[in-house]
């Protein structure tokens, strides 16, 4: 299935095909040309659109509203006992300065990451959730949603304080529930190691898109390493690198922007700047 309505310059669309392949056990993605595709042995707008109930039930969904609620390292380990461990470790990290959350925790005041997934899920599940997935995968995202936010996620929603006559807080927000909530699907990909996530820093969030299938868990061995791999290395596995600016919005917090394709490194690029011992078998397609 062609999903057209994604693209590889958007940090949502990225993430809403990502979710997608992770609820799908045995799908596998790439990207051909602008869109990505997904391959899966059944119905799949009807298959994740019946996964839906079952996630809203999630005990990562239910157990916390925000990362920042974790009660210290105390906390972070009883959750560890409720949660399922790859959510609570994108959720947030034990650092030596105390609990770090989510690099993708990107607004602040009142907003909460966890419960603001909760409400988009809950807003779904009262819409005609097929075509919402549908517009999610296909397309056109219409932008008919109204009054919630894909947590900064998403660069064509980002609001030009110049363009309107209200601050940026309080204008109304519109958006496209069936892809954000594939988005937030996407989240375990997006571990935090070494109490940052993968791919952020102060200024960028980076992530990988491959031309070769991948299956999930080929996807999240990339994630891990793509940032790693030399120009030969990265030319077989058809990989492509996006770096999205970190874009101050308000007070509140920052926004994610449309992303860029970065050039593959050299292998001396890669020695001056460290890395870590991988294989290249694990970044093949698990299918």
């Amino acid at each position: 299935m062609k999903l057209t309505a994604l693209r590889p310059n958007n940090p949502v669309a990225v993430m809403a095909a990502y979710g997608a392949l992770r609820l799908l056990p045995g799908a596998t993605l790439r990207w051909d040309g602008p869109h990505p595709e997904l391959a899966w042995d059944g119905d799949i707008v009807a298959a994740l659109a019946a996964r839906l109930p079952e996630r809203l039930a999630a005990p990562e969904l239910n157990l916390i509203d925000d990362p920042r609620q974790i009660d210290g390292a105390a906390g972070y380990r009883a959750l560890a006992e409720r949660m399922p461990t790859e959510w609570l470790v994108a959720y947030a990290a034990e650092t030596a300065d105390g609990l770090r959350p989510s690099g993708l925790r990107l607004l602040g005041g009142r907003h909460q990451l966890i419960a603001n997934a909760r409400a988009i899920m809950d807003a779904l599940a009262r819409k005609p959730i097929h075509e919402k997935i549908d517009e999610a995968l296909t397309g056109p995202w219409r932008y008919q949603d109204q009054g919630l936010q894909a947590w900064g996620w998403d660069a064509a929603a980002r609001i030009d304080a110049s363009a309107s006559d209200k601050a940026v807080t309080s204008a109304t927000k519109f958006g496209v529930l069936g892809a954000y909530w594939l988005a937030w699907e996407s989240l375990p990909f997006w571990p935090m190691v070494n109490g940052q996530t993968l791919g952020m820093t102060r200024q960028h969030w980076t992530y990988p898109t491959c031309t070769n299938w991948l299956g999930a868990e080929g996807l999240r061995a990339l994630i891990l390493g793509a940032a790693a791999l030399d120009e030969r290395e990265t030319a077989a596995l058809g990989l492509t690198r996006w770096r999205s600016a970190r874009i101050r919005s308000s007070d509140y917090g920052v926004v994610l922007g449309w992303s860029v394709p970065l050039s593959a490194r050299t292998a001396s690029d890669r020695e001056k700047s460290g890395g870590f011992a991988r294989t290249k078998k694990s970044f093949k397609s698990n299918a």
